[in-house]
């Protein structure tokens, strides 16, 4: 084949030349020069109009294109070596585009500083994130596409250089929601706590925002506070419908390797998202200090104090069966301990010869022939009953990133409590409610050991 007809087959539909910086749109597959696509995208905008793919299929062009080919690349490197040397030199000769206006660069990510408003209403929120697509033909405005408009329209908006800013290190947003991930100490007398809630109201450069927390402490500073974009993270539910720095309690007795390492019933923290499936939970243990562990959201309940009727250690017994949707788990008068609570009309019960589980207020009732009987937290009943040992696989004890918490993980090796014989009779399997969300649609899940 003809080097003429090589060059063919890398050629760019816009420009009808070799392509430079070979870009593939996923619509059609076809590719064109990168700048080919900037040139035909500015043009469309800046015409009213919705940038369609120059290749003919019609679908919709995005503004931010996908990295260039590095096989496309490669290919007119080998094929057409001293073509593409030619095209490339003679890119470089051209002039180089005029800078924006504000000192913004074309295709560069931006932010919008303050609303911005079309008439009376706003079209454009403050801190809505966006791209520079170049100067407008006024010779003062900028043309921008901002990911999201107020008016659900898609087209571009003509601003002036100073409602626009750089976007905010860590993909944030003013105004944006945030929660402390960790302890922050600001000085002896004041902190920010794991948990704290705040939002974003500006940058101070590099990998630093400026947050304002919520003062619902009397220790948390009214004060906007400096923080470092890995100390704080966007508010929102984690796996399992948990949250930072909510109390939780162990919902079944876990194991690492052969040993118990935290009881049903012992009470933690959620720590932050370890995974798209597990939560990093710090319990509070017997150990002389915390122990930290990675758990799936159904290894967790919810914790909240009992009530004045039934607080945590009260003998109860089942008023009526308590079933799951195909079984009885726990027969009318079996006798229990309260471990704690799950929510106001939730506890948290460690029944004898049986499972534990996240019972309603009203199937209960107190023991008043219980004597004698007490439960550690998340242990087992004095009565001689062992705990059943969890089938779900434990993952390795971890800490969270070392720096601006106290806490740290604790070697599951120093528990000196064996685990129970995985062999236990069948029918004493766990039981409990579902961790997420805790409502009067609640199931109930069983994991038999056998």
């Amino acid at each position: 084949m003809a080097e003429d007809e090589v060059a063919e087959l890398f050629c760019c539909s816009i420009c009808e030349d070799l392509m430079l910086a070979p870009t593939t749109l996923v619509c059609c597959g076809r590719s064109f020069c990168k700048e080919c696509l900037h040139l035909w995208i500015k043009t469309n905008a800046q015409q009213g109009g919705i940038p369609r793919c120059p290749g003919g299929c019609m679908a919709k062009v995005p503004f931010r294109l996908p990295k260039h080919s590095i096989a496309l690349r490669k290919a007119m490197e080998q094929l057409v070596p001293d073509r593409l040397a030619c095209r490339i030199k003679e890119a470089e000769e051209e002039e180089e585009e005029m800078p924006c206006f504000g000192g913004f660069k074309a295709w560069t990510e931006i932010a919008a500083s303050r609303d911005i408003l079309y008439g009376s209403s706003i079209i454009v929120r403050q801190g809505s994130p966006g791209i520079v697509v170049g100067n407008c033909d006024d010779g003062c405005h900028l043309t921008v596409k901002f990911d999201e408009r107020e008016d659900g329209s898609e087209l571009c908006v003509n601003v002036v250089p100073e409602a626009l800013m750089l976007p905010l290190p860590g993909g944030f947003r003013l105004h944006q929601r945030v929660v402390a991930l960790y302890e922050l100490l600001l000085n002896s007398d004041m902190k920010v706590p794991l948990g704290s809630v705040g939002h974003i109201i500006g940058s101070l450069g590099g990998d630093r925002v400026t947050v304002l927390f919520e003062p619902k402490q009397e220790k948390i500073p009214e004060y906007p506070v400096s923080v470092n974009i890995r100390e704080v993270a966007a508010q929102r539910p984690l796996v399992g419908g948990f949250s930072i720095a909510q109390r939780v309690q162990a919902s079944m007795s876990l194991v690492v390797g052969n040993k118990v390492v935290v009881h049903a019933g012992c009470r933690g923290t959620v720590l932050a998202e370890f995974s798209d499936t597990r939560l990093t939970v710090v319990f509070e243990t017997s150990e002389a200090a915390p122990n930290c562990f990675n758990v799936l959201p159904l290894e967790i309940l919810p914790w909240c104090d009992t009530p004045p009727e039934f607080p945590a250690g009260t003998s109860v017994r089942a008023v009526h069966h308590l079933m799951s949707p195909c079984a009885i788990i726990v027969h009318a008068g079996t006798r229990g301990i309260i471990l704690g609570g799950v929510d106001p009309s939730l506890v948290f019960v460690s029944f004898e010869n049986g499972p534990a589980v996240a019972a309603a207020i009203s199937a209960l009732e107190t023991d008043t022939d219980a004597v004698g009987e007490t439960a550690c937290l998340g242990g087992s009943l004095e009565s001689g009953r062992e705990e059943p040992e969890t089938c779900l696989e434990r993952s390795e004890t971890m800490a969270p990133e070392a720096g601006s918490s106290d806490l740290s993980s604790i070697d599951p090796e120093a528990s000196d409590e064996e685990a129970p014989d995985s062999t236990t009779e069948a029918g004493s399997g766990f039981a409990c409610a579902v961790s997420t969300p805790i409502n009067s649609a609640r199931a109930t899940v069983v994991l038999n050991t056998d």
